[in-house]
């Protein structure tokens, strides 16, 4: 049966003060009722069990520019939510868009970004205490935006009278909207994905890998914990001007380097995290082999003819770390075992990878903690195996 019903389009009362509008569109009608639980108290809702039916309703309204923001599923018969969003654009602009899913696709992201100017991305399931916060704010930018553009339409036709100050603080109040909207992913220095981006979406990416795994078709996840060597040298002799020409330079190096598809992370300092999909071990040492070997043959510009050299050190495990079990590690533990490859690559020579991965080892061993407190012994045992860029005997756990 249809939710598309005229009694839905809203209706001005006089004298009425008018809660803020908010359309929900989702094919599962629990979802929606779950939705209008959580927000109905403090905004009017309005709902579309699909794209199409969503459109309907808008091209019925007299004013849907009354929409303040929208929530929608991404998986929906006929339309997507990003395909659904697509239309709302051209015939609400300035409407919050709030992209809901179950799942992680790295390019719906992408493209939601980059087509519908997404407010925000939110994965289920959803917590509804910061579901609900996000609603508000987001209506609080709508609010803002229409506010602003109310002023600026304003100050147009006063530009000649008003003074130089006033223009200053319109420009402010733009910044601080600007600043308000932004749902920033990245480090602000050297534009690389930043901790935020890999604590929200590598939940994805594990459900993806658990996925693949049920279906045979295993893809496993690389990944690489990558540190200047000697980089507080530069800093203390050059200053930290220096140190950020280098890091940013470091940044623009790796993307040369890694494909397209690959996850960049400033994880901290001078340490950065590369995330794969697909790549084996002996592509994930190439991988690691090239970025040392240009590393050690860049020279990093810090400006007045000033240049520097440096290296790197690597480590590198893969997720997961025993092959077909997602449940036995989480990441972040896969990721301190890259740690401590990256420690051994550091204590022994530096300017070289080491990757652990797993080798006559079980989903049952009590491994990890043995490994965190002595890999060495874990190394000889034969539980866990390690190959470096250096001779085995060179390497020091």
């Amino acid at each position: 049966m249809s939710a598309f019903n005229i009694n839905n389009l809203p209706q001005n009362e006089p004298n009425k003060i008018e809660k803020p509008l908010v359309m929900l569109v989702d094919d599962e009608i629990e979802n929606i009722n779950v939705l209008r639980q959580l927000l109905e108290s403090h905004f009017k809702i309005i709902t579309g069990l699909n794209g199409r039916e969503a459109l309907n309703l808008i091209d019925n309204m007299v004013d849907p520019k009354q929409i303040q923001l929208i929530i929608t599923d991404q998986r929906m018969p006929e339309l997507t939510g990003v395909e659904f969003l697509e239309r709302v654009v051209e015939k609400m602009p300035d409407t919050i868009r709030i992209l809901l899913t179950g799942y992680s696709d790295t390019q719906v992201i992408i493209d939601s970004i980059n087509k519908v100017n997404l407010y925000k991305f939110i994965t289920k399931p959803f917590d509804p205490v910061e579901l609900t916060m996000t609603v508000q704010r987001g209506i609080e930018a709508f609010q803002m935006r229409k506010e602003l553009a109310e002023y600026t339409e304003n100050l147009e036709q006063l530009v000649v009278e008003r003074t130089e100050e006033l223009k200053q603080k319109n420009l402010e109040l733009t910044q601080a909207l600007e600043n308000l909207e932004l749902f920033s992913l990245t480090d602000q220095l050297t534009s690389a994905y930043n901790r935020h981006f890999l604590n929200k979406f590598m939940p994805g990416e594990l459900a993806k890998a658990k996925r693949e795994i049920k279906d045979n078709q295993p893809s496993d996840i690389g990944m690489l914990l990558i540190d200047i060597d000697h980089f507080k040298y530069i800093n203390d002799t050059y200053g930290h001007d220096a140190g950020d020409k280098v890091l940013m330079q470091f940044t623009h190096m790796l993307n040369d380097t890694c494909r397209q598809s690959d996850w960049i992370v400033r994880w901290g300092g001078e340490e950065f995290v590369i995330i794969t999909r697909g790549l084996s071990i002996d592509n994930l040492q190439d991988l690691a082999e090239r970025i040392r070997q240009k590393t050690q043959a860049y020279e990093f510009d810090l400006g007045c003819q000033r240049s520097v050299c440096r290296t790197c050190s690597i480590g590198i495990t893969s997720f997961p770390f025993i092959k077909g079990d997602v449940e036995s590690l989480t990441w972040q533990q896969t990721l301190k075992l890259a740690d401590l490859a990256l420690y051994a690559a550091k204590n022994s020579a530096r300017n070289t990878w080491v990757m652990l991965y797993a080798d006559k080892i079980s989903a049952q061993e009590n491994f990890y903690e043995h490994a965190i407190l002595n890999l060495q012994s874990s190394i000889e045992r034969g539980v866990i195996g390690f190959n470096s860029q250096l001779r085995k005997e060179q390497v020091v756990f």
